[in-house]
């Protein structure tokens, strides 16, 4: 049975390590996702419309659906890394089926000849903004430098043993005992949470001990020597420097990020739409981080197992304004804003360590749940131009502006805030695409780059390039569309925080076939 508690004050103690600049981008960013037609086009429907993944560009565009229309897209995502840590390379996989996209759209037609508002149109696009399903990364080396044992050691030094022991002694008398679970409960109502928590792990596994050498008190001891047994601080770890350490993380997630956008659009006279976007955000995100390592020496710990569980949930709100004009009969423009989305979020985790094949475990059986807490994300601009072949075809580029460095959690992060101000900046996206059409059969293709989100030298989320193709056949009011697009991108993963600094490499391959099928209701 696993104990449940809600603790005011952990949040204060996980601040570095539960709520951080990697988090604040993971629910910050988004994938290209949408519609076939969309993907095909690599995104590039800023002064376009017409399809319900452009509301998510630009909201003005549901007011260019000649008519009402339904629609929904299925597809399958690939994912391939090539990871590199401590000089040592690794592949791995994933691969995911979704149904990523559901919109409908209802155009209502102004029939009066001497009105300025043309039409009217309501609409709703359900999209997947960031999958995370079967993510599965892999990596691993040898080092003789930091290990788990100097991990739990920089925790454990500072705190008193008598915090860690899970025998109560009064006058040298052993007064009551605790469960592991029960001293893991109780380290949550302290604003040291984190610290004494992973010290606790350390110590009843073996990987540090107290360096006056005793964790019982006798009833023969002195009273100095028993209150200096309670009172000791210092530790000393259980793996020797400089032993030569192979290590491998394993980190599986699953989930998604997902928009809910709710549009109202006009058309103003023949050249004029206008559009809002109210919309709603739901984030449910799970990981699993294994963390393993196996040591050459004589000591008695000879591997160790550590595991963390995070599991974070809530929903968030943001809005967009949008405007597409016809400069001429041939020429298109866009504008739109895309506001900061206001996230509440909660986190959810778990811990468990062993050494020894599991000889020796520490396992809480406790589900630590922290305050919810608030984040909000950058907001962005976006110019768009669009040139129309008739109805030969379409050449499409947009532009997006978004600054990182507005990224900020709630109150009581401050640290965390001024992280991300020094280490991130603005970013710019392209998108370019185009479509051609012979007869009931339309060929597009599209291009994107997206600078780095990182203005410092270390950049943990590189510079990103992908392109796309795809097709489309109007069977009359059904339409069938496809598309593969593929995408590269250098990154950094870091496993924790402190001690254990060094990031793994990870150079993915992301690729994603879809369907859309559409069809016009009246």
């Amino acid at each position: 049975m696993k104990n449940t508690f809600l603790t005011a004050l952990f949040l204060t103690g996980m601040a570095v390590s539960a709520q951080n600049i990697t988090d604040a981008l993971r629910y910050s960013t988004e994938d290209l996702n949408g519609t076939a037609r969309y993907k095909a086009m690599s995104g590039a429907f800023g002064a376009l419309g017409g399809d319900f993944s452009s509301l998510g560009i630009n909201p003005a565009g549901s007011a260019v659906f000649s008519g009402s229309e339904i629609g929904f897209t299925i597809g399958n995502e690939t994912i391939k890394d090539k990871n590199t840590y401590l000089s040592t390379q690794n592949d791995s996989k994933s691969s995911d089926f979704s149904f990523s996209q559901f919109g409908v759209a209802f155009s209502i037609p102004n029939y009066s000849k001497e009105a300025k508002w043309k039409k009217f149109s309501l609409a709703f696009n359900y999209q997947t903004t960031k999958n995370f399903d079967d993510r599965d990364l892999s990596f691993g080396g040898t080092t003789r430098n930091n290990n788990l044992s100097d991990y739990f050691l920089y925790y454990a030094n500072g705190v008193q043993q008598q915090d860690l022991m899970l025998d109560e002694y009064r006058n040298k008398v052993k007064v009551g005992t605790s469960s592991l679970s029960e001293l893991y409960d109780r380290m949550g109502s302290s604003n040291r949470a984190f610290k004494l928590r992973n010290a606790i792990l350390g110590y009843t596994v073996g990987l540090v001990d107290p360096k006056i050498g005793r964790r019982e008190i006798s009833t023969s001891d002195s009273d100095q020597l028993a209150d200096a047994i309670l009172q000791e601080s210092e530790y000393v770890k259980n793996v020797p420097d400089g032993t030569l350490t192979r290590q491998s993380f394993n980190i599986l997630t699953k989930g998604d990020i997902t928009k809910y956008n709710f549009n109202f659009a006009t058309q103003h006279g023949d050249n004029i739409y206008l559009g809002l976007n109210l919309n709603s955000h739901r984030v449910d995100f799970y990981s699993i981080t294994s963390h393993r390592e196996f040591y050459e020496t004589n000591s008695n710990i000879k591997n160790t197992f550590f595991k963390n569980e995070l599991k974070t949930t809530g929903s968030g709100f943001s809005f967009q304004l949008g405007a597409i004009a016809k400069l001429t009969k041939e020429l298109r423009m866009g504008l739109s804003y895309s506001s900061p989305t206001w996230y509440r979020l909660q986190d959810e985790t778990t811990q468990y360590l062993e050494t020894n094949n599991g000889d020796f475990f520490a396992k809480p059986n406790v589900i630590a749940i922290y305050d919810e807490y608030k984040l909000r994300t950058p907001g962005s601009w976006t110019g768009s131009l669009a040139y129309i072949f008739g109805k030969k075809g379409i050449i499409s580029l947009d532009y997006v502006y978004k600054d990182y460095s507005n990224i900020s959690f709630g109150s009581g992060m401050n640290d965390e805030n001024t992280i991300i101000q020094r280490e991130l900046g603005s970013s710019s996206l392209i998108r370019f695409g185009g479509e051609y059409r012979i007869n009931a059969l339309s060929l597009r293709a599209g291009w994107r780059y997206e600078k780095s989100p990182y203005n410092s030298a270390e950049k943990y989320i590189g510079d990103l390039n992908g392109y796309s193709f795809g097709a489309g056949y109007s069977f009359g009011s059904i339409r069938l569309d496809v598309s593969y697009d593929i995408a590269k991108q250098d990154n950094m993963f870091q496993m924790y925080e402190s001690v254990l600094t060094t990031p793994a490499k990870i150079s993915s391959t992301r690729s994603n076939l879809l369907f859309t099928l559409s069809a016009k209701l009246f």
